[in-house]
């Protein structure tokens, strides 16, 4: 069966899709540098796709603008974007957009 936790090295790119639907959950990325930015496009298949960012200390925060993920509509994608703080140790997500 397939996974709902999701896992991303960080070192190994920039983007990272994930083609999938039901719920899913993107666990802290691992291996990160200062300053690092990567992009998950979140591809929702067969059916909608809900995906949740791992919050709390070493993992994804969200800011005064972002503030919350929404589903991906079937047969849709939508980009995240984040950047590592290391002084904070936080993938700071800094952008959202839907529908494409």
């Amino acid at each position: 069966a397939e996974s709902s936790n999701l896992l991303v090295d960080a070192s190994l790119g920039k983007i990272f899709t994930i083609t999938s639907s039901g719920a899913k959950t993107v666990n802290t990325p691992t291996n990160a540098t200062s300053g690092q930015n990567l992009i998950l496009a979140m591809a929702a298949s067969i059916a909608t796709l809900t995906v949740t960012l791992t919050t709390g200390a070493s993992a994804f925060r969200f800011g005064g603008d972002i503030t919350a993920l929404t589903v991906t509509s079937t047969g849709t994608t939508d980009y995240i974007g984040a950047i590592w703080n290391q002084r904070d140790l936080r993938w700071d997500v800094v952008a959202y957009v839907r529908g494409y």
